[in-house]
C-alpha cells in the first residue's frame, strides 16, 4: 500500500507538525516530499507530492497563490515552516481556503530540522514501495505463474512477512464510467485504480484487516485469509460494507465488487479468483444494484458459468425465446423484458405492471402477446422455468 497524509502523522518527527485544516483530505497519497523554492511550484511537481515552504522564497501574502496552485495540481498536502523571520504564522483566511478544499494543511515550528521530517518520509516510502513489490510479486506468482512451488512460495511468505492464513478468498474490485462520468466504458486511469487500492487498504486497516491487493488493468485483486471460514466469511461482509463506501467516494464510476469461494491452502487461491472473475462478469451484465456478486449465491448461473459449450447455451434459450427475440427486434418492442418482469415477480400481474410502469390492462396485452408468439402456456410452472433459464441463459 501508499503513503498517505494520515500515516505521516504516526512518524516520529512529522508528530511535532501541526495539522491546521483539511482533515478530511487526510487519506491523499504522498508520493514524495518537495521542498518549494520557487515563485510557483506548479512546473515542478507532478501530482501526490507533500509540498514544504520555508518561506525563503515566499512571503505570508504568496501562501495563497500556492495553496491554489497544490490543489489545483492535486498535491497531497502542504506544510508551511513558520516562526522565523519569513513567516510568523500561517494566516487565517488560508486555513480557511484550504479548510473549504479538504486539502491538508501544515504548521511546522522551525526549529524542527526539515532534513529529519523529509528523510523520515522518504524512508517510509521506500519502504512502503518495497513491501508494495514484495507483495505484488507474491500475488502475481500465485495468481497467473504456470507452475509455481507453493511449499517454496509459502517460506517465501513468511522470509518477507507477508501474512497469509490456512483460508483463502479472493476478491475483485473494478470501475466503470457511469452515464455521470461521460458514458459506460472502461477506465483506463490507473491512478483511480491506485486511489481505489490505497482507500480500500486503509477501509480495511480502520477495521484490524489487512488484505494483499494488486492493481490489475482496472481491476483491483483482494486476497483475504484467516485461520477459519467463518473469519473469512466476516471478512467478506466487511468487504461489503467497503465496497458500498467505495461507491459513495467514486462517484464518477460504477464499483463492482465479485467474490469468490473460501478454500483451504494457497494452491488454491486461483481457483477462487476465477470464481470472483465469472460472479463479477455477470453482476456488470446483470446491471445488478448493488453491483455485488458472489460466486456462492448465483445460483443457477454456477451450473450455466461450468458448461463449456457455449453453443449449446445458446440453442436451448433460442429454442424457447426465438419468436419473442425476433419479434422485439423487428418492433422495436420490449416483449422479452416484460416476460422478465412477469417472472421476477412470480406471475404477480399487479406487482409487474407496478415495476415496469405500465398500467394493468397495458401488461394483461403483453402477455396475451408473448403467449400467442410462443405459442406456449406460461401459467404452467414447467413453461416457466423454462423460460427463466432461458432468460439467464441469454
Amino acid at each position: 500500500m501508499s503513503i498517505t497524509c494520515e500515516d505521516l502523522l504516526r512518524l516520529r518527527n512529522f508528530q511535532k507538525i501541526k495539522l491546521r485544516a483539511g482533515q478530511e483530505g487526510l487519506g491523499a497519497m504522498v508520493t514524495w516530499p518537495y521542498v518549494g523554492q520557487t515563485a510557483s511550484v506548479a512546473n515542478w511537481v507532478h501530482g501526490g507530492e507533500l509540498l514544504f515552504i520555508t518561506g525563503v522564497s515566499h512571503a505570508a501574502a504568496d501562501l495563497r497563490n500556492i495553496l491554489r496552485e497544490c490543489v489545483q495540481k492535486k498535491l497531497a498536502g502542504l506544510v508551511v515552516l513558520v516562526g522565523n523571520e519569513y513567516i510568523q504564522k500561517i494566516p487565517e483566511d488560508l486555513i480557511q481556503e484550504a479548510e473549504e478544499a479538504a486539502f491538508p494543511l501544515f504548521e511546522m515550528p522551525w526549529d524542527v530540522k526539515l532534513i529529519d521530517v523529509t528523510r523520515e518520509i522518504t524512508d517510509k516510502i521506500v519502504e512502503e514501495q518495497f513491501t508494495r513489490k514484495l507483495a505484488d510479486n507474491f500475488l502475481s506468482k500465485l495468481l497467473f505463474s504456470t507452475e509455481v512451488d507453493y511449499d517454496a512460495l509459502a517460506e517465501q511468505a513468511v522470509i518477507n512477512g507477508i501474512n497469509v492464513q490456512e483460508k483463502v478468498v479472493m476478491a475483485v474490485f473494478n470501475l466503470q464510467r457511469n452515464a455521470s462520468g461521460g458514458g459506460v466504458e472502461n477506465i483506463a486511469d490507473n491512478s483511480l485504480e491506485e486511489k481505489l487500492q490505497q482507500t480500500l487498504q486503509r477501509l480495511c486497516r480502520d477495521k484490524g484487516l489487512n488484505p494483499l491487493t494488486f492493481v490489475y488493468g482496472n481491476h483491483v485483486l483482494c486476497l483475504l485469509s484467516a485461520t477459519s471460514v467463518e473469519a473469512c466469511r466476516q471478512q467478506e461482509r466487511y468487504l461489503r460494507v467497503v465496497h458500498s463506501l467505495l461507491r459513495q467516494i467514486f462517484t464518477e464510476a460504477d464499483c463492482y465488487l465479485g467474490i469468490g469461494r473460501v478454500y483451504t491452502g494457497l494452491r488454491y487461491v486461483r481457483y477462487s479468483y476465477e470464481e470472483a472473475k465469472k460472479a463479477l462478469e455477470l453482476c456488470k451484465k446483470m446491471r445488478q444494484a448493488e453491483q455485488v456478486a458472489h460466486y456462492e449465491e448465483l445460483g443457477v448461473y454456477r451450473l450455466l458459468l461450468k458448461i463449456e459449450d457455449r453453443e449449446e447455451i445458446r440453442q436451448f434459450y433460442h429454442y424457447n425465446l426465438d419468436p419473442l427475440l425476433s419479434y422485439d427486434a423487428k418492433n422495436n418492442t420490449a416483449l422479452t423484458d416484460t416476460l422478465r418482469a412477469f417472472l421476477l415477480a412470480n406471475g404477480n400481474l399487479a406487482k409487474t405492471a407496478q415495476n415496469l410502469f405500465i398500467h394493468r390492462n397495458t401488461l394483461v396485452y403483453r402477455i396475451n402477446q408473448i403467449q400467442e408468439l410462443l405459442d406456449k402456456d406460461i401459467e404452467s410452472a414447467v413453461v416457466r422455468l423454462d423460460l427463466f433459464n432461458s432468460l439467464l441463459a441469454k
